[in-house]
């Protein structure tokens, strides 16, 4: 089975947690933002309703990024 979390950073975009099987437990707030096959397909770049940055399936804060945000 693939590994379907593909987790992001709101504050710094960090892709360390591309294709985890389960959110670390020292990120906080964490949402789902899309699909694992959502998050696949390719965005055109003038599509006015999808970002070809958009990569992630969830959306959260990091540990190095809490420590800077709180």
């Amino acid at each position: 089975m693939p590994r379907e979390i593909r987790l992001a950073c709101f504050y710094c975009d960090t892709a360390d947690c591309d294709g985890v099987d389960e959110v670390p437990p020292d990120w906080t707030e964490v949402e789902e933002f899309q699909s694992y096959a959502a998050s696949l397909k390719e965005v055109a770049p003038d599509d006015p309703t999808r970002s070809p940055l958009d990569w992630y399936t969830h959306l959260g804060v990091c540990p190095e990024c809490r420590k800077v945000y709180g």
